[in-house]
């Protein structure tokens, strides 16, 4: 049964009020907070980015981290450029501490072959090689 939940993800609050309310000021670099709402920020939501590019990479939010799973083409994620990411295929960000009982772990692997599946048959539909 997959774990991926592919749906957009429904917001808990409008984007204006989001942005102000959740400032980082003298905060990590790429620290955020979702505007989803508590079902979807705990669920394995999940997106297939960088198609148009050429560096499509999968991008997964379980709060309060972001995983991408690349087949190592590249891929862009905030300050990084595909020519600094090829060859990684796991980037986990993060704006707090990952804790995760052997349940989830479980489910993290899960999920991580998931994205590489995905990617795979997007690159065979359209005959790239990875």
């Amino acid at each position: 049964m997959p774990l991926i939940n592919w749906n957009k993800p429904r917001r808990e609050h409008d984007p204006v009020s989001h942005a102000e309310d959740n400032v980082f000021d003298g905060g990590p670099p790429g620290a955020y907070v979702p505007n989803m709402d508590d079902g979807d920020k705990y669920s394995w939501k999940g997106k297939m980015v960088g198609m148009r590019s050429g560096n499509p990479h999968v991008e997964i939010r379980y709060y309060p981290f972001v995983i991408i799973v690349s087949l190592g083409g590249g891929y862009r994620y905030t300050f990084y450029k595909p020519d600094k990411t090829k060859g990684i295929n796991i980037h986990i960000g993060t704006s707090g501490a990952i804790q995760l009982s052997f349940e989830k772990w479980e489910q993290f692997k899960e999920v991580v072959e998931e994205a590489k599946e995905a990617l795979r048959e997007w690159h065979d539909q359209h005959d790239i090689m990875s």
